[in-house]
């Protein structure tokens, strides 16, 4: 398999560089990964930007699912179609990417597996910035391995030609799949509304029940079912000269089977439900240089959480609260300064992990200056207060060279993460915990990182793009769940004698070192034929110097690639996403868990544009087939087929 998928991949860098044309173009959108206004290649940052058309047309239903093309990205799936997915930027646990929606921290307070659950559909977005590195600096604690941000069009006030239009989704597939994403939006005068839907689900695959040859459950097979629905509103406009407001209100569902999502325990039949309730706004001012705008959110959370019928369920109400404002001045053509003071207020009611409150505020000053008109350097320096670990200071610099079609960049930033509710307490209110379950640690201490990066990008024709980037990141205290003995467990009373748990602890210090690569490439002949590609490559090696098994840490591919590619010939459509890793094999017979050495996974989806608005497509999840698991027990879907309508007038 190895050797035909390298085979491929030499082909297709050949035909990219054969069909070559002769003028340059960087890259002039602008992002917020400072929180300065910049366009990207100034930044000094490695960033990739999703637009919206790029969205709909690559054969994905979610915003995770798209991420694991990228380089730099690495993810772990409990289930497909954006039922829940662990999200690492260069080698990072899931707890320590920041994802924003309109400048609104979306991470969970109770656990960062819910971090995808992204209360935006994909007909909503404008676009995605993924920003790989730190960013704590700007955006406080949780950016670590990066920032995954998401723009909503009402957000950014997106022009339309007509005063209204619509975009969307709509499909049925094997295991009475059914799927939508459809949204709608108007634009009149100087404002914006916008509401959208999404919803997938499905009766999921069969699997033979590994707990009742076990003889701890009396069902033989079980389905990995799922019932995902969000709903979203949102309104954009000015209400007067230099003023303009933003709000958007929302909900989530989730019920999914969740069986071996979390432990590899015999008595795991677990199934949960999650309800999201979002509210965001912002208002903002501007005139002349000055710009200040204040931003908020507020989210609540109810997790109901059932491990096994036999025992009492779990159930957990956060509510999370987010404020940020800001000042913005730009001081001449070379300079501007970013300065402003964040809030972050966390609370938790929980059967198992108890009743706990945790604030956080963070002071932070950003300095963007023009060195010349190749040289552009960003400053940040944060001043962290977190109940966790008192007060802590972020210092982050970036740098970056432009000539011609060059780009050349590098940066640091030290970056902190305090534990979660569920790293602290989870399962601390269960009494005589079963054993192989997840156990919180109360005296964790916040990690601690420093990185550094060093890369850069040639756009070598007008729509060719060459990126490379060598990244290093060492972490202390780093928070992750190791298999122990009770019997050294000595702050948790509620534990089986001499049985083995997952006990969350401080390793001494661990490092990342990885390399990231991508190849664009876009070809448009007679506007009767365009090709537009793009090749990853990611490889990670990841060291703790205690050398224990950790759960989540190294849980990564040391070898990832990632190929998607959009062919439009004429009025048919091919579009096609591929990942192949390679990682560390594991196997637990007991679950019937195993990860492969190696794996590849191909979507694939062909469309037939009726007209300009309408295509309607047949695609193929898991083409080849393939019988993979990225958590131990979780199977990930094998091949479905799925028909459907997509449109955008």
């Amino acid at each position: 398999m190895k050797k035909e998928l390298f085979t491929l991949l030499g082909i297709l860098l050949i035909c990219q560089i054969l069909t070559g044309q002769d003028s340059l173009q960087l890259d002039q959108v602008v992002v917020t990964a400072t929180r300065i206004p910049t366009a990207s290649y100034k930044t000094g940052r490695s960033i990739s930007i999703i637009t919206a058309a790029e969205l709909r047309e690559l054969p994905v239903t979610t915003v995770d699912e798209m991420l694991r093309y990228l380089p730099g990205v690495n993810l772990n799936s409990r289930n497909d179609f954006g039922v829940q997915s662990d999200i690492g930027i260069r080698g990072s646990t899931f707890s320590q990417v920041l994802i924003l929606v309109d400048n609104v921290r979306v991470n969970d307070p109770l656990t960062a597996h819910f971090n995808n659950n992204i209360p935006v559909p994909l007909s909503e977005i404008a676009q995605v910035e993924i920003i790989r590195g730190p960013a704590a600096a700007s955006y406080g604690s949780d950016a670590v391995g990066g920032i995954i941000h998401i723009k909503t069009k009402t957000f950014l006030a997106v022009e339309m030609e007509k005063p209204i239009s619509t975009s969307g989704n709509i499909g049925i597939g094997e295991h009475n799949l059914n799927r939508t994403d459809l949204g709608v939006n108007l634009q009149k005068n100087k404002w914006h509304f916008s509401t959208a839907y999404k919803s997938n689900i499905a009766d999921g695959e069969t699997y033979v029940n590994p707990n009742f040859i076990a003889g701890t459950d009396p069902d033989s097979l079980y389905q990995n079912f799922f019932d995902l629905r969000t709903i979203t509103a949102a309104v954009s406009g000015k209400i007067g000269e230099g003023w303009s407001v933003y709000g958007r209100v929302g909900y989530d569902y989730r019920d999914f089977n969740a069986k071996y999502f979390y432990t590899r325990s015999a008595f795991d039949e677990s199934e949960e439900t999650v309800k999201t309730v979002w509210t965001q706004g912002a208002i903002r001012y501007q005139k002349n240089k000055h710009e200040v705008s204040l931003t908020g959110g507020y989210k609540t959370t109810n997790d109901l959480f059932v491990f096994n019928p036999l025992f009492a369920p779990n159930e957990h109400d956060t509510r999370q609260i987010f404020t940020n404002l800001q000042h913005n001045f730009k001081i001449n053509n070379k300079i501007s300064l970013a300065s402003g003071v964040q809030l972050v207020d966390k609370k938790i009611n929980s059967t198992d992990r108890g009743d706990h409150q945790n604030l956080a505020v963070g002071i932070y000053s950003v300095l963007s200056y023009a060195l010349s008109d190749h040289w552009h350097t960003h400053l940040s320096l944060r001043a962290e207060h977190d109940e966790n670990f008192g007060w802590e200071l972020l210092p982050q610099a970036s740098l970056s060279y432009r000539q011609n079609g060059f780009v050349f960049r590098t940066s640091y930033g030290r970056s902190v993460r305090a534990a979660d509710f569920t790293e602290r307490f989870i399962s601390s209110q269960i009494p005589n915990l079963s054993p192989g379950r997840n156990v919180g640690n109360p005296d964790l201490q916040a990690e601690s990182s420093h990185s550094f990066d060093l890369g850069g990008e040639y756009y070598f024709n007008k729509n060719g793009l060459f990126s490379l980037t060598g990244f290093y990141r060492k972490s202390s205290n780093q928070i992750d769940y190791s298999l122990r003995n009770s019997s050294v467990i000595t702050n948790v009373k509620n534990l089986q004698e001499n049985e083995d748990y997952f006990y969350a602890d401080n390793l001494s210090s661990s490092s990342v070192i990885g390399l990231e690569a991508a190849v664009k490439y876009r070809f448009n002949w007679n506007n009767k034929i365009d090709f537009n590609t793009q090749l990853a490559y990611t490889w990670f090696k990841t060291e703790a110097e205690t050398g224990e098994l950790s759960k989540y840490i190294a849980n990564h591919p040391s070898h990832q690639l990632g190929l998607t590619f959009d062919l439009t010939a004429y009025n048919f459509q091919l579009t096609s996403a591929t990942s192949f890793s390679t990682r560390q094999d594991e196997l637990v017979e007991s679950i019937e868990g195993e990860i492969q050495s190696d794996y590849l996974v191909t979507h694939l989806k062909l469309g037939y544009k009726l007209s300009k608005s309408f295509t309607p497509y047949v695609e193929v999840r898991n083409l080849t087939d393939t019988n993979y698991q990225e958590i131990l027990g979780a199977n990930l879907p094998r091949r479905w087929w799925t028909a459907g309508l997509s449109w955008n007038f």
